[in-house]
């Protein structure tokens, strides 16, 4: 046994056969790592994940396809304008562009699965019992349903406008609260049959082109949109009545949403910026919220 231990200390190794050499082996080592990796976030309940790289553009040294270009003629000056619009962080080394890339991975819930939200109770999802946030991947989902729905109504004339903590959001975060789990948009109980996606939903649940699942509410008269059939983060429609001439009403819904309000508010509408893009909303907005008591 010490024999053996003193040749192996002592004697000299060459090396293996190396692995992973071939392209399709390569290829399946990474797969099977991305698949390792993605099980483990899962696990670990992990939603997010961000990667920054710096990677060096060759495309600044070059004036085409054709190969370099003669120093100072407009190909080399074009192709090094390419290169600089084409990242946003980059800085020089040794007179070449090293680019910070950043690539941005969800792991959280799906169109085919069921959302990250869970039960709601008393108007706080679980998690915020925990003293946690709203997930990143039902953030986003939740952001993409929107932009979806505001989309549709400016193509067709729906008049709409953001309400309730949505609206409170954007007035002091120009975005969405990191607590937040939906989004409501209240609109004209009149403008119904413009959109064809409302006039279905009104007797079945409807799933447009883009997988967007547009139904009737349970709980009284109004719309939501959900991200998916399975996937239940939605955006919630809610329809008032405009006809009265002074007080504007809820249209057959109920709840602490469902607040009178005077008509002069939407005369004229006004707008915020809301996730990069201007929203309308009521005038005297800060008024408004009292009005309808949003804390």
């Amino acid at each position: 046994m010490a024999y053996l231990l003193k040749v192996l200390l002592n004697g000299v190794f060459q090396d293996g056969r190396k692995l992973f050499t071939a392209y399709h082996t390569k290829t399946k080592r990474r797969n099977q790592r991305k698949e390792q990796f993605k099980a483990l976030y899962r696990r670990l309940q992990v939603k997010k994940v961000i990667r920054k790289n710096y990677l060096y553009d060759k495309s600044a040294n070059r004036g085409g396809a054709g190969g370099p270009a003669p120093f100072g003629s407009a190909a080399a000056g074009g192709a090094a304008a390419n290169a600089r619009r084409k990242y946003v962080k980059s800085y020089e080394h040794n007179n070449q562009t090293i680019s910070l890339l950043t690539e941005i991975t969800f792991y959280g819930c799906e169109k085919q699965t069921r959302s990250c939200i869970g039960q709601v109770h008393n108007g706080r999802p679980f998690y915020r019992y925990l003293g946690r946030n709203t997930p990143p991947c039902c953030l986003e989902k939740l952001k993409a349903v929107f932009r979806h729905v505001v989309d549709e109504f400016e193509n067709v004339g729906i008049r709409y406008w953001l309400d309730n903590r949505a609206l409170r959001d954007a007035i002091e975060l120009k975005g969405l609260a990191p607590d937040a789990y939906e989004i409501d948009l209240s609109f004209n109980g009149d403008d119904v049959q413009r959109s064809v996606a409302l006039r279905k939903a009104q007797t079945r649940p409807y799933t447009d082109e883009a997988g967007f699942h547009w139904l009737k509410a349970t709980d009284g008269h109004y719309f939501r949109v959900q991200f998916s059939k399975v996937n239940t983060i939605a955006v919630n429609l809610l329809p008032f009545d405009l006809s009265s001439g002074e007080l504007v009403r809820p249209s057959g819904f109920y709840g602490w949403k469902a607040r009178k309000f005077s008509v002069e508010f939407l005369h004229p509408m006004s707008t915020v910026l809301f996730l990069g893009k201007p929203i309308m909303c009521p005038n005297n907005v800060i008024e408004y919220l009292e009005v309808k008591k949003v804390k």
